[in-house]
């Protein structure tokens, strides 16, 4: 299967499949967009995106024809309930009538949901996700246009879900922590957090990197790209021959770090777990330098990158930051 995951400043696609919970990525690769082709998770210009996909299709060699697209929008509308343990159809009718409630009866919105297993007195904790169904079927009509058979349509939020709920993460188990995973993209920084092991929280905020790549932009006269931004140094050792670049790497570290206090502050007062093990960082801004040891030091709590999760196999020379959501989506659960 395909996993085709779209974000605001570049599209990553990986080959994989799924058994059991389990995931296994054979190959995985990931274009950055010249010009402005998906805002806010909108896709506004179809065939320079669809035009990347098949040039990562074919540049690859991928053959699988199934796909799952997965995105991230500020869009999104997502609840939790707390509801009974009933029949699944009436189950589903009952978050699709929640979700109106909020929404409005005639809010042109798809409406789906996860579950978590039910309590000792029979009660389910819900997620329940709604997108705007023209974006859903601009994304449909995207894969029929590149000749895949549409599979499913995924959020981030549900993709991180399922790769690091009950496993291990950079080889460790945190079954008795509080862990936050910060998911740090161009236009959105999604905060995930788990405790014992189970996803208590999935949020979506503006990123701070867009301000920070048109500063670092600014100085240097040129439009920055990701491959820019990895050459910067965040190490807190490092001396910038440009004392404004590193005034402005150090600001950026100062408000990123603002940014993840207030989620974990969050899991604090909503856990029996009374600290924080671990900040786990992913995405494009996460492959920088220095930039987990920065943190670790701002926020005093042990920061790492992303690069392992016991449930994913992924090949050599893959950077599991980069593709976890695309390697998430790939998890279909029954």
């Amino acid at each position: 299967m395909l996993s085709i995951d779209v974000g605001s400043k570049k599209v990553c696609v990986v080959q994989g499949s799924s058994r059991n919970g389990n995931v296994t990525v054979s190959s995985c690769a990931e274009i950055e967009y010249e010009n402005e082709v998906v805002t806010n998770g909108v896709i506004s210009d179809r065939p320079a995106l669809s035009f990347i996909i098949n040039e990562i299709i074919k540049t690859n060699r991928m053959k699988s024809k199934a796909a799952v697209v997965t995105i991230n929008s500020g869009d999104i509308v997502a609840r939790e309930f707390t509801l009974p343990n009933i029949k699944s159809s009436n189950l589903k009718l009952l978050v699709v009538n929640e979700m109106s409630r909020i929404l409005g009866e005639d809010s042109g919105y798809i409406i789906d949901f996860v579950s978590s297993p039910s309590t000792e007195d029979n009660m389910l904790s819900i997620k329940a996700y709604a997108v705007r169904k023209e974006i859903v079927e601009s994304y449909y009509s995207l894969l029929k246009e590149l000749k895949l058979k549409p599979y499913a349509f995924d959020l981030h939020a549900n993709a991180m879900s399922k790769l690091l709920e009950g496993t291990t993460i950079n080889g460790k188990s945190y079954n008795d922590d509080n862990v936050i995973v910060a998911d740090i993209g161009y236009s959105k920084i999604a905060f995930h957090g788990f405790s014992a092991g189970v996803c208590r929280f999935n949020r979506t905020e503006v990123s701070l990197v867009q301000e920070f790549v048109r500063e670092i932009g600014s100085i240097y006269r040129i439009d920055v790209t990701q491959e820019q931004l990895a050459k910067l140094d965040f190490s807190p050792d490092y001396e910038f021959d440009n004392i404004v670049i590193s005034d402005t790497c150090k600001y950026f570290i100062y408000r990123l770090s603002e940014e993840i206090q207030k989620y974990i502050q969050y899991i604090l007062l909503n856990s029996e777990i009374k600290d924080v093990a671990q900040v786990i960082i992913c995405g494009g801004i996460a492959s920088i330098k220095g930039i987990a040891e920065a943190l670790s030091i701002s926020l005093k709590i042990p920061v790492e990158v992303l690069s392992s999760v016991g449930k994913a196999t992924v090949p050599e020379g893959c950077s599991l930051s980069k593709i976890c959501n695309a390697a998430g989506a790939l998890i279909r659960l029954n």
